[in-house]
Protein backbone atom coordinates (compact mmCIF):
# COMPACT_ATOMS: atom_id res chain seq x y z
CA UNK A 1 0.00 0.00 0.00
CA UNK A 2 2.62 2.60 0.80
CA UNK A 3 4.41 1.38 -2.20
CA UNK A 4 1.50 2.53 -4.49
CA UNK A 5 1.39 6.55 -2.39
CA UNK A 6 4.55 6.80 -2.75
CA UNK A 7 4.30 5.68 -7.12
CA UNK A 8 1.30 8.20 -7.15
CA UNK A 9 3.29 10.92 -5.59
CA UNK A 10 6.37 10.33 -7.78
CA UNK A 11 3.84 10.19 -10.77
CA UNK A 12 2.51 13.74 -9.82
CA UNK A 13 5.88 15.03 -8.80
CA UNK A 14 7.04 14.13 -12.33
CA UNK A 15 3.90 15.39 -14.39
CA UNK A 16 4.12 18.68 -12.60
CA UNK A 17 7.92 18.69 -13.51
CA UNK A 18 6.94 18.16 -17.26
CA UNK A 19 4.27 20.61 -17.67
CA UNK A 20 6.42 23.25 -16.00
CA UNK A 21 9.43 22.65 -18.35
CA UNK A 22 7.34 22.03 -21.08
CA UNK A 23 5.39 25.17 -21.04
CA UNK A 24 9.01 27.22 -20.58
CA UNK A 25 10.39 25.17 -23.23
CA UNK A 26 7.77 25.74 -25.75
CA UNK A 27 6.58 29.35 -24.72
CA UNK A 28 10.43 29.70 -25.58
CA UNK A 29 10.09 28.64 -29.03
CA UNK A 30 6.99 30.72 -29.61
CA UNK A 31 8.10 33.70 -28.69
CA UNK A 32 11.64 33.35 -30.56
CA UNK A 33 10.29 32.17 -33.67
CA UNK A 34 7.52 35.34 -33.34
CA UNK A 35 10.71 37.38 -32.65
CA UNK A 36 12.42 36.13 -35.66
CA UNK A 37 8.96 37.26 -37.62
CA UNK A 38 8.24 40.63 -36.31
CA UNK A 39 12.17 41.86 -36.64
CA UNK A 40 12.30 45.18 -38.37
CA UNK A 41 15.53 44.59 -40.65
CA UNK A 42 15.31 47.82 -42.81
CA UNK A 43 16.45 50.36 -40.18
CA UNK A 44 19.60 48.71 -38.56
CA UNK A 45 23.53 49.55 -38.01
CA UNK A 46 25.48 47.45 -40.57
CA UNK A 47 26.41 44.64 -38.17
CA UNK A 48 22.34 44.05 -37.02
CA UNK A 49 19.95 41.70 -38.85
CA UNK A 50 17.29 43.33 -36.94
CA UNK A 51 15.91 44.77 -34.50
CA UNK A 52 12.68 45.34 -32.63
CA UNK A 53 10.65 47.60 -30.14
CA UNK A 54 8.17 46.11 -27.79
CA UNK A 55 6.43 46.80 -24.67
CA UNK A 56 5.14 44.35 -22.13
CA UNK A 57 4.43 44.61 -17.70
CA UNK A 58 5.10 48.06 -17.72
CA UNK A 59 7.86 48.61 -19.54
CA UNK A 60 10.09 49.03 -22.91
CA UNK A 61 12.28 46.24 -24.64
CA UNK A 62 14.58 46.83 -27.42
CA UNK A 63 15.99 43.82 -28.97
CA UNK A 64 18.49 43.22 -31.45
CA UNK A 65 19.73 40.12 -33.63
CA UNK A 66 22.97 40.46 -35.00
CA UNK A 67 24.37 38.67 -38.52
CA UNK A 68 26.93 37.42 -36.67
CA UNK A 69 28.02 38.42 -33.46
CA UNK A 70 28.72 41.43 -31.39
CA UNK A 71 32.86 43.11 -31.11
CA UNK A 72 32.21 41.97 -27.61
CA UNK A 73 30.41 39.46 -25.74
CA UNK A 74 28.54 40.99 -22.61
CA UNK A 75 28.64 39.06 -19.12
CA UNK A 76 25.82 37.21 -18.50
CA UNK A 77 24.96 35.66 -21.55
CA UNK A 78 21.33 33.58 -21.14
CA UNK A 79 21.38 30.15 -22.71
CA UNK A 80 18.09 28.33 -23.49
CA UNK A 81 18.43 24.81 -23.16
CA UNK A 82 17.45 23.57 -19.74
CA UNK A 83 14.08 23.95 -20.53
CA UNK A 84 14.54 21.04 -23.22
CA UNK A 85 16.60 18.73 -21.45
CA UNK A 86 14.15 19.00 -18.04
CA UNK A 87 11.35 18.62 -20.29
CA UNK A 88 12.72 15.24 -21.94
CA UNK A 89 13.95 13.98 -18.63
CA UNK A 90 10.88 14.77 -16.87
CA UNK A 91 9.02 13.07 -19.98
CA UNK A 92 11.00 9.60 -20.31
CA UNK A 93 10.89 9.22 -16.61
CA UNK A 94 6.64 9.23 -16.50
CA UNK A 95 6.85 7.01 -19.73
CA UNK A 96 9.13 4.11 -17.24
CA UNK A 97 7.23 5.18 -14.46
CA UNK A 98 3.72 4.65 -16.12
CA UNK A 99 5.05 2.60 -18.98
CA UNK A 100 7.57 0.85 -18.79
CA UNK A 101 7.30 -0.52 -14.94
CA UNK A 102 4.58 -1.86 -15.89
CA UNK A 103 4.34 -2.85 -19.54
CA UNK A 104 2.53 -5.49 -19.18
CA UNK A 105 -0.77 -3.41 -18.59
CA UNK A 106 -0.20 -0.39 -19.84
CA UNK A 107 2.24 -0.46 -22.59
CA UNK A 108 1.48 -3.77 -24.63
CA UNK A 109 -1.88 -4.59 -26.34
CA UNK A 110 -4.15 -7.17 -24.57
CA UNK A 111 -3.08 -9.44 -27.99
CA UNK A 112 0.51 -8.87 -27.90
CA UNK A 113 2.90 -11.57 -28.35
CA UNK A 114 5.64 -10.25 -27.02
CA UNK A 115 7.22 -9.85 -24.06
CA UNK A 116 7.07 -6.68 -21.88
CA UNK A 117 11.08 -6.83 -21.71
CA UNK A 118 11.09 -6.54 -25.72
CA UNK A 119 7.67 -3.84 -25.59
CA UNK A 120 10.13 -1.76 -23.87
CA UNK A 121 13.13 -2.57 -26.26
CA UNK A 122 11.21 -1.29 -29.25
CA UNK A 123 10.15 1.45 -27.48
CA UNK A 124 13.20 2.63 -27.07
CA UNK A 125 14.94 1.22 -30.28
CA UNK A 126 11.82 3.62 -31.88
CA UNK A 127 12.91 7.04 -29.98
CA UNK A 128 16.71 6.29 -31.96
CA UNK A 129 15.29 5.38 -35.24
CA UNK A 130 13.17 8.13 -35.67
CA UNK A 131 15.99 10.75 -34.58
CA UNK A 132 18.77 8.82 -37.06
CA UNK A 133 16.02 9.28 -39.71
CA UNK A 134 15.39 12.85 -39.09
CA UNK A 135 18.68 13.97 -38.80
CA UNK A 136 19.97 12.11 -42.16
CA UNK A 137 17.42 13.92 -43.80
CA UNK A 138 17.95 17.25 -42.27
CA UNK A 139 22.11 16.30 -43.54
CA UNK A 140 20.73 15.55 -47.09
CA UNK A 141 19.84 18.15 -49.95
CA UNK A 142 16.17 16.64 -49.16
CA UNK A 143 16.15 19.22 -46.05
CA UNK A 144 15.80 22.52 -49.15
CA UNK A 145 13.14 20.34 -50.63
CA UNK A 146 10.37 21.46 -48.40
CA UNK A 147 7.25 19.51 -49.42
CA UNK A 148 8.93 16.29 -50.09
CA UNK A 149 10.77 16.90 -46.67
CA UNK A 150 7.76 17.01 -45.28
CA UNK A 151 5.96 14.24 -47.06
CA UNK A 152 8.96 11.84 -45.89
CA UNK A 153 8.33 12.70 -42.06
CA UNK A 154 4.98 11.91 -42.46
CA UNK A 155 5.35 8.51 -44.26
CA UNK A 156 8.18 7.50 -41.16
CA UNK A 157 5.35 8.78 -38.13
CA UNK A 158 2.39 7.22 -39.91
CA UNK A 159 4.88 3.71 -40.38
CA UNK A 160 5.64 4.04 -36.56
CA UNK A 161 1.75 4.72 -35.43
CA UNK A 162 0.64 1.76 -37.54
CA UNK A 163 3.73 -0.81 -36.54
CA UNK A 164 3.21 0.26 -32.55
CA UNK A 165 -0.48 0.10 -32.94
CA UNK A 166 0.26 -3.82 -33.76
CA UNK A 167 1.66 -4.21 -30.35
CA UNK A 168 1.01 -1.50 -27.78
CA UNK A 169 -2.74 -0.41 -26.67
CA UNK A 170 -4.09 2.43 -28.32
CA UNK A 171 -3.04 5.14 -25.50
CA UNK A 172 0.71 3.85 -25.38
CA UNK A 173 0.92 4.29 -29.45
CA UNK A 174 0.35 7.73 -28.94
CA UNK A 175 2.69 8.45 -25.94
CA UNK A 176 5.47 6.36 -27.73
CA UNK A 177 4.81 8.64 -30.69
CA UNK A 178 5.09 11.60 -29.05
CA UNK A 179 8.11 10.88 -26.73
CA UNK A 180 9.59 10.07 -30.36
CA UNK A 181 9.25 13.59 -31.69
CA UNK A 182 9.80 15.31 -28.29
CA UNK A 183 13.41 12.85 -28.41
CA UNK A 184 14.09 15.00 -32.06
CA UNK A 185 13.13 18.12 -30.47
CA UNK A 186 15.38 17.53 -27.97
CA UNK A 187 18.05 15.92 -29.75
CA UNK A 188 17.93 18.78 -32.04
CA UNK A 189 18.79 21.05 -28.96
CA UNK A 190 22.37 18.96 -27.58
CA UNK A 191 23.44 17.40 -30.53
CA UNK A 192 22.97 20.63 -32.92
CA UNK A 193 21.21 23.92 -31.79
CA UNK A 194 23.29 24.40 -28.80
CA UNK A 195 26.98 23.23 -30.56
CA UNK A 196 26.53 26.12 -32.74
CA UNK A 197 26.05 28.48 -30.30
CA UNK A 198 28.77 27.82 -28.70
CA UNK A 199 30.87 27.61 -32.02
CA UNK A 200 29.33 31.60 -32.10
CA UNK A 201 30.26 32.47 -28.56
CA UNK A 202 33.78 30.81 -29.64
CA UNK A 203 34.26 33.02 -32.39
CA UNK A 204 33.14 35.96 -30.52
CA UNK A 205 35.30 35.69 -27.69
CA UNK A 206 38.07 34.99 -30.77
CA UNK A 207 37.28 37.24 -32.85
CA UNK A 208 37.23 34.82 -35.69
CA UNK A 209 35.01 34.65 -38.64
CA UNK A 210 32.24 32.10 -38.57
CA UNK A 211 30.09 31.12 -41.90
CA UNK A 212 26.55 32.81 -41.87
CA UNK A 213 25.52 29.02 -43.26
CA UNK A 214 26.47 28.01 -39.03
CA UNK A 215 23.34 30.24 -37.65
CA UNK A 216 21.10 29.34 -40.44
CA UNK A 217 21.71 25.35 -39.65
CA UNK A 218 21.00 25.81 -35.72
CA UNK A 219 17.87 28.17 -36.99
CA UNK A 220 16.44 25.37 -39.23
CA UNK A 221 16.45 22.55 -36.63
CA UNK A 222 14.69 25.33 -34.41
CA UNK A 223 12.26 25.95 -36.62
CA UNK A 224 11.46 22.50 -36.87
CA UNK A 225 10.84 22.12 -33.49
CA UNK A 226 8.55 25.06 -33.51
CA UNK A 227 6.37 22.68 -35.85
CA UNK A 228 6.65 19.85 -33.66
CA UNK A 229 5.27 21.99 -30.65
CA UNK A 230 1.45 21.78 -31.32
CA UNK A 231 1.64 17.56 -32.06
CA UNK A 232 3.90 16.95 -28.98
CA UNK A 233 1.01 18.88 -26.89
CA UNK A 234 -1.62 17.26 -28.31
CA UNK A 235 -0.06 13.71 -27.92
CA UNK A 236 0.62 15.05 -24.14
CA UNK A 237 -2.88 15.26 -23.05
CA UNK A 238 -4.06 12.93 -25.37
CA UNK A 239 -4.58 10.27 -22.77
CA UNK A 240 -7.14 11.98 -21.16
CA UNK A 241 -9.43 11.33 -24.62
CA UNK A 242 -10.23 8.10 -25.35
CA UNK A 243 -12.20 8.66 -27.72
CA UNK A 244 -9.50 10.13 -29.62
CA UNK A 245 -7.05 6.80 -29.99
CA UNK A 246 -9.03 4.41 -29.18
CA UNK A 247 -10.70 3.21 -32.20
CA UNK A 248 -9.85 0.62 -34.85
CA UNK A 249 -7.86 3.08 -36.67
CA UNK A 250 -6.42 5.08 -33.88
CA UNK A 251 -2.89 5.06 -35.23
CA UNK A 252 -4.61 7.24 -38.55
CA UNK A 253 -6.49 9.51 -36.21
CA UNK A 254 -3.13 10.37 -34.95
CA UNK A 255 -1.65 11.22 -37.80
CA UNK A 256 -4.64 13.35 -39.18
CA UNK A 257 -4.10 15.24 -36.43
CA UNK A 258 -0.76 16.10 -36.54
CA UNK A 259 -1.49 17.63 -39.85
CA UNK A 260 -3.81 19.48 -39.06
CA UNK A 261 -1.66 20.84 -35.82
CA UNK A 262 1.06 21.63 -38.48
CA UNK A 263 -1.32 23.50 -40.28
CA UNK A 264 -1.98 25.37 -37.21
CA UNK A 265 1.59 26.41 -36.60
CA UNK A 266 2.22 27.43 -39.99
CA UNK A 267 -0.95 29.38 -40.25
CA UNK A 268 0.53 31.93 -37.38
CA UNK A 269 4.17 31.28 -38.34
CA UNK A 270 3.28 33.06 -41.84
CA UNK A 271 1.05 35.73 -39.98
CA UNK A 272 3.90 36.42 -38.15
CA UNK A 273 5.13 37.75 -41.61
CA UNK A 274 1.95 39.24 -42.80
CA UNK A 275 1.36 36.25 -45.57
CA UNK A 276 -1.48 34.13 -43.70
CA UNK A 277 -3.91 32.85 -45.89
CA UNK A 278 -7.37 32.26 -45.11
CA UNK A 279 -7.48 29.21 -47.65
CA UNK A 280 -5.20 27.69 -45.31
CA UNK A 281 -8.25 28.58 -42.02
CA UNK A 282 -10.40 26.94 -44.04
CA UNK A 283 -8.24 23.97 -44.68
CA UNK A 284 -7.73 23.51 -41.12
CA UNK A 285 -11.52 23.86 -40.02
CA UNK A 286 -12.80 21.49 -42.85
CA UNK A 287 -10.37 19.23 -41.51
CA UNK A 288 -11.26 19.38 -38.31
CA UNK A 289 -15.16 19.06 -38.72
CA UNK A 290 -14.21 16.26 -40.84
CA UNK A 291 -12.66 14.17 -38.39
CA UNK A 292 -15.08 14.94 -35.45
CA UNK A 293 -17.67 13.21 -38.39
CA UNK A 294 -15.61 10.73 -39.07
CA UNK A 295 -15.28 10.01 -35.21
CA UNK A 296 -18.59 10.48 -34.12
CA UNK A 297 -20.32 7.49 -32.36
CA UNK A 298 -22.81 5.82 -33.91
CA UNK A 299 -26.40 6.27 -32.88
CA UNK A 300 -27.98 3.41 -31.07
CA UNK A 301 -30.85 4.59 -29.78
CA UNK A 302 -33.46 4.04 -32.44
CA UNK A 303 -31.92 -0.15 -32.52
CA UNK A 304 -32.04 -0.30 -29.14
CA UNK A 305 -35.61 0.51 -28.85
CA UNK A 306 -36.40 -2.87 -30.19
CA UNK A 307 -34.03 -4.91 -27.83
CA UNK A 308 -34.50 -6.24 -24.96
CA UNK A 309 -35.05 -3.96 -21.75
CA UNK A 310 -31.46 -4.04 -19.31
CA UNK A 311 -31.71 -3.38 -16.04
CA UNK A 312 -29.61 -1.31 -13.41
CA UNK A 313 -29.34 -4.92 -11.21
CA UNK A 314 -28.50 -6.32 -14.99
CA UNK A 315 -25.92 -3.78 -15.37
CA UNK A 316 -24.10 -3.71 -11.80
CA UNK A 317 -23.71 -7.54 -12.67
CA UNK A 318 -21.44 -5.99 -15.59
CA UNK A 319 -19.90 -3.44 -13.62
CA UNK A 320 -19.38 -5.36 -10.69
CA UNK A 321 -17.29 -8.00 -13.12
CA UNK A 322 -15.23 -5.74 -14.71
CA UNK A 323 -15.11 -1.58 -12.65
CA UNK A 324 -15.36 -2.62 -9.29
CA UNK A 325 -11.88 -3.96 -9.07
CA UNK A 326 -10.86 -0.73 -9.08
CA UNK A 327 -13.67 1.76 -8.88
CA UNK A 328 -14.57 0.73 -5.61
CA UNK A 329 -13.66 2.57 -1.97
CA UNK A 330 -11.20 -0.13 -1.15
CA UNK A 331 -9.93 -1.32 -4.54
CA UNK A 332 -8.92 -5.04 -4.79
CA UNK A 333 -6.75 -4.28 -7.89
CA UNK A 334 -2.79 -3.74 -6.32
CA UNK A 335 -2.21 -1.33 -8.55
CA UNK A 336 -4.90 1.59 -7.06
CA UNK A 337 -4.73 2.69 -3.39
CA UNK A 338 -7.84 4.56 -4.36
CA UNK A 339 -10.48 4.50 -6.83
CA UNK A 340 -8.77 6.36 -9.65
CA UNK A 341 -10.33 9.60 -10.15
CA UNK A 342 -12.47 9.00 -7.29
CA UNK A 343 -14.74 7.45 -9.21
CA UNK A 344 -16.91 4.51 -7.30
CA UNK A 345 -18.78 2.12 -8.79
CA UNK A 346 -19.72 -0.27 -5.83
CA UNK A 347 -23.16 0.69 -5.34
CA UNK A 348 -26.10 1.34 -7.28
CA UNK A 349 -26.35 5.08 -6.72
CA UNK A 350 -22.64 5.63 -7.78
CA UNK A 351 -23.68 3.54 -10.92
CA UNK A 352 -26.10 6.35 -11.45
CA UNK A 353 -24.16 9.03 -10.38
CA UNK A 354 -21.43 8.12 -12.89
CA UNK A 355 -23.50 6.61 -15.38
CA UNK A 356 -21.98 9.25 -18.18
CA UNK A 357 -18.42 8.43 -17.38
CA UNK A 358 -19.60 5.04 -17.70
CA UNK A 359 -21.18 5.29 -21.10
CA UNK A 360 -18.20 7.30 -22.47
CA UNK A 361 -15.09 5.28 -21.27
CA UNK A 362 -16.82 1.73 -22.04
CA UNK A 363 -19.34 2.29 -23.94
CA UNK A 364 -18.36 4.68 -26.76
CA UNK A 365 -14.57 4.59 -26.75
CA UNK A 366 -14.40 1.20 -24.99
CA UNK A 367 -10.67 2.72 -23.40
CA UNK A 368 -12.32 0.90 -19.77
CA UNK A 369 -11.25 -1.36 -18.54
CA UNK A 370 -8.22 -0.61 -18.87
CA UNK A 371 -6.64 -2.12 -22.07
CA UNK A 372 -9.48 -4.36 -21.60
CA UNK A 373 -7.74 -6.51 -18.76
CA UNK A 374 -11.36 -8.20 -17.61
CA UNK A 375 -12.22 -9.48 -21.38
CA UNK A 376 -15.70 -7.17 -21.36
CA UNK A 377 -17.71 -8.19 -24.56
CA UNK A 378 -19.08 -5.94 -27.19
CA UNK A 379 -22.03 -7.96 -25.84
CA UNK A 380 -21.90 -6.47 -22.36
CA UNK A 381 -20.83 -3.26 -23.55
CA UNK A 382 -23.61 -3.24 -25.59
CA UNK A 383 -26.10 -3.81 -22.76
CA UNK A 384 -24.86 -1.38 -20.66
CA UNK A 385 -25.15 1.25 -23.72
CA UNK A 386 -28.95 -0.01 -23.86
CA UNK A 387 -29.23 0.74 -19.92
CA UNK A 388 -27.82 4.28 -19.79
CA UNK A 389 -29.36 5.33 -23.14
CA UNK A 390 -32.96 4.29 -21.62
CA UNK A 391 -32.36 6.60 -18.43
Amino acid sequence: MIQIYLMDWLNLALKLLHVIAGIAWIGASFYFNWLENKLDRLNNRDEIAGNLWAVHGGGFYHLEKYKKYPQTLPEPLHWFKWEAYVTWLSGISLLSVIYYFNASTYLLATDSSISAINGIGLSLLGLLLFWLIYDILCKSRLVNKSAIFIAIIFIVISFFSYFYSNIFNPRAVYMQIGAMVGTVMVANVFFVIIPVQKKLVDACENATEVSLELGKTGYLRSRHNNYFTLPVLFMMISGHYPTIYSGDYGWLVLIAVIGILVMVRHYFNLRGVGKAKNSLIAIIVLSTLALIYVLAPSQSKDQNQNKEIVTIAEAQIIIEKHCVSCHAAEPSNKAFAIAPNGIMLDTQENIITHKNQIYKQAVLSKAMPIINTTNMTDEEREKLGIWIEAN
